[in-house]
């Protein structure tokens, strides 16, 4: 999946269908040019639990207020976004992006202002509002492990140990889409470079640093969500990489894995309309729920262990469920903001440095 190309074959849940909040594999992922305006919305995103759990959450609530069907795929991309909009066949009218993304999308031309009279911006917070897109979610990229072979007694505190050969003698899995793996932070993190000297990133020292610790041979790589937790579970290795809210789902479903928000390197994602959808103002109403209902909202955040740009959610949460959350200030201090301008600027040069490491060039 640029984050998560898993399930990019086309999966789809249509929550008015009798199987609302599973995914559907579908032959086409392109909405029905059929339907009036408006009374649809089209959403892409990175599927797995975290599809059934905005289902769930936002979807369905959404379409009993409004009316408005929201069909929801998991086959969200940059690059296909840009297909659309260039060959002027707009299927999709919500897409989430990565924060780079979302500067290169901008940048490009590709994207439709956000209309900020049909989305009331009262319940977004001052870094969320953005004049092409909403940062509607904010999550933690952290160091995860099997507590059948790692007790929590004896799990990583900080990257220098995760990453550590001598103290957990175990291949390691970290995510390798630089779009928004932060695995890089992890190494500088590791070498005990302080949260405030990480950016400009040093790329060539990370690399050197993960050369040695644990060494090439000792990393693999998942390019989707679903597959740390599947790696973890099946003993395939005992320490992951991996965003928060999949660890705290597949723990809910009984899986022995745990992990440490400290340390973490907290990101975000945006929602964007493309230019020239078809149900561009639903895509906006949308937004607007996501935005202001407070119920839902409080839902989504408690559900998913993932802050929604939406402060009177915020406010309905207990106090133990918003502590927990990666945008909590009881967690400021131990956690690295990712740097969203720095990575859309040196992504491609990067993700290309980092290709070559992998080759072993």
């Amino acid at each position: 999946m640029n984050r998560r190309s898993f399930l990019r074959a086309g999966a789809v849940t249509a929550l008015g269908a009798p199987f609302a909040g599973s995914l559907l594999t579908a032959c086409s992922t392109k909405s029905s040019s059929s339907a009036k305006a408006n009374t649809t919305v089209t959403v892409t995103s990175y599927g797995g639990s975290y599809n059934d759990q905005l289902t769930k959450t936002i979807l369905t609530p959404f379409k009993k207020k409004t009316g408005i069907l929201p069909t929801l795929l998991a086959n969200t991309s940059l690059a296909a976004l840009k297909s659309q909009v260039q060959s002027g066949d707009v299927q999709w009218d919500l897409v989430e992006l990565t924060a780079p993304e979302y500067v290169q999308a901008v940048e490009e031309g590709l994207l439709e202002k956000f209309d900020y009279g049909i989305i009331s911006d009262k319940g977004l917070p001052a870094y969320a509002k953005a004049e092409y897109g909403i940062k509607y979610l904010s999550f933690l990229f952290v160091m995860a492990w099997d507590q059948t072979h790692i007790p929590d007694a004896s799990a990583p505190t900080d990257w220098a140990q995760f990453f550590d050969q001598g103290r957990f003698r175990t291949k390691r899995s970290v995510y390798g889409q630089l779009s928004d793996s932060s695995v890089l932070e992890a190494a500088r993190l590791a070498e005990g470079v302080p949260f405030d000297k990480i950016y400009p990133l040093d790329v060539d020292a990370a690399l050197r640093y993960l050369a040695q610790h644990p060494g090439r041979d000792r990393l693999i790589y998942h390019t989707a969500n679903q597959e740390p937790i599947q790696q973890l579970t099946s003993g395939e290795v005992a320490l992951s990489t991996s965003f928060n809210n999949r660890i705290s789902a597949a723990r809910k479903d009984g899986a022995k894995l745990n992990f440490s928000s400290r340390n973490g390197v907290l990101a975000g994602d945006y929602f964007v309309v493309p230019k020239g959808a078809r149900n561009k103002e639903a895509a906006f109403r949308l937004m607007d729920f996501m935005s202001n209902d407070a119920d839902a909202g409080a839902d989504f955040d408690t559900t998913t262990n993932l802050t929604l740009a939406n402060t009177a959610a915020l406010a309905k949460l207990p106090a133990d469920v918003a502590d927990s959350l990666p945008t909590s200030p009881k967690l400021a201090d131990s956690i690295l903001v990712r740097d969203d301008r720095w990575w859309a600027e040196h992504l491609k040069k990067t993700e290309q440095a980092f290709e070559l490491w992998q080759a072993g060039s």
